[in-house]
């Protein structure tokens, strides 16, 4: 019991951090973007410095999104094994 606890403290620790790192990743997006709009419209800087501040971005996503998935289909797996008792045959 003590490790499934254990594990699901962690594994909102580590939703709780992607969260944040999300948070963190829109606002160098939004301060990049301010930046970028005062060079022109056809600079190569600008262009490089969005392609990569929007891959970082979507990266960041994808990573947070499975994360997710994999802890709903860890819990939804597991679940069905685990039950507390005081009987240690019923509990699997």
């Amino acid at each position: 019991m003590f490790q499934l606890l254990g594990a699901a403290s962690a594994s909102g620790y580590i939703i709780t951090a992607l969260f944040l790192l999300v948070a963190i990743g829109r606002l160098a997006r939004n301060v990049l973007h301010k930046l970028t709009a005062r060079l022109p419209k056809r600079s190569a800087l600008k262009h490089c410095t969005t392609a990569v501040v929007s891959r970082v971005f979507f990266c960041l996503l994808v990573v947070r999104m499975c994360f997710i998935a994999t802890v709903i289909i860890d819990s939804a797996i597991q679940g069905d094994k685990v039950e507390i008792s005081g009987d240690p045959e019923s509990q699997f």
